[in-house]
């Protein structure tokens, strides 16, 4: 163990001293590139204004070159073994630093980048990495919008160690949370079922009581309007019968009239105007014989009868 941390510490050394070579011969490139920017401007200084402008232009354009100068990113070293175990879901692929060259990924735009492809023969190949999942963590490092085009380059490094995940990963706690909250909304929801399935029996209650007292109601409704009708026909068959046996009494009196009066009588309603008719052993007729007819009399059997001409008898008395 003790070699190995020595062999360790002498190959951080060794990329110290290069790290340190590469930035004073940077520092020397750019003293030699401003010299020249400051001989450029004199000699442009004392040439014509329309010289001025093309020379300017060519400092923009060699000031943006400048710019546009990437410089390499190197990744740190880093200790494999203070990386945290993955996360339950997390899949989890080392590369040695014998396993050299591209990875053999293809990878999707924003964040975080999906596996679109793996290469076949290549070193995800053999490691059997998934493709349509994203990357979680490289190093150790989680992807987020603010890191990933820095942490992306350490896939170019070995040792390397890559986290991918399934689409629609959470982590744990967020999991944890996330069923915590759904409990807690299937308790409120089945709090609120309760409450109205409470409400929804207490309605078919107040529903049933009130289709039973209208039940009852309707039932004393008609039970009333049986009643009445039985009493009504029963008065009715009452005042028939009462009628009937006045009628029957009326005719009897009317029978005790002699038949020769009665016949005459007959005959006189029955003979047209103007004929005459006697009567043997007597100059007339009582008027009671002429009104004993239904149809001409104004009281039949006790009960008024209607006026020859319309309307009924009444008590008034014009002069």
């Amino acid at each position: 163990m003790g070699k190995k941390r020595k062999a360790n510490d002498s190959d951080e050394d060794d990329k110290k001293k290069k790290n340190k070579k590469k930035d004073k011969k940077k520092k020397k490139d750019k003293k030699k590139k401003d010299k020249k920017k400051k001989k450029d401007k004199k000699k442009s200084s004392s040439s014509s204004s329309s010289d001025s402008d093309s020379s300017g232009d060519l400092e923009k354009k060699e000031e943006k070159k400048d710019a546009e100068v990437e410089v390499p990113f190197e990744a740190p070293p880093i200790q494999l073994g203070e990386i945290p175990p993955a996360e339950d879901g997390i899949q989890r692929f080392r590369f040695s630093v014998e396993e050299q060259g591209p990875l053999g990924l293809r990878f999707s735009g924003g964040s975080p980048p999906m596996i679109l492809s793996v290469n076949a023969d290549s070193w995800a190949s053999k490691k059997k990495i998934p493709a349509n999942f994203e990357v979680h963590a490289i190093n150790g490092l989680a992807l987020v919008p603010g890191n990933q085009s820095q942490v992306m380059q350490y896939l170019k490094n070995r040792p390397l160690v890559l986290d991918v995940r399934p689409l629609g990963w959470k982590p744990a706690e967020k999991v944890k949370e996330m069923k915590k909250k759904a409990e807690k909304e299937e308790v409120e929801r089945q709090a609120r079922m309760k409450v109205e399935a409470t409400r929804r029996e207490q309605v078919a209650k107040e529903a049933a009581e009130e289709a039973e007292r209208l039940a009852a109601e309707e039932a004393a409704r008609k039970e009333k309007e049986r009643i009445e009708r039985e009493e009504m026909m029963q008065r009715a068959r009452e005042a028939h019968r009462e009628q009937r046996e006045k009628e029957e009494e009326f005719k009897k009196a009317l029978g005790q009239e002699p038949p020769e009066l009665r016949k005459a009588a007959e005959d006189i309603m029955e003979a047209a105007y103007g004929t005459d008719i006697k009567v043997e052993g007597r100059r007339g007729l009582p008027l009671r014989l002429l009104t004993r007819r239904k149809e001409v009399a104004w009281i039949w059997a006790g009960e008024v009868q209607e006026l020859i001409g319309g309307g009924a008898p009444d008590d008034t008395f014009t002069q």
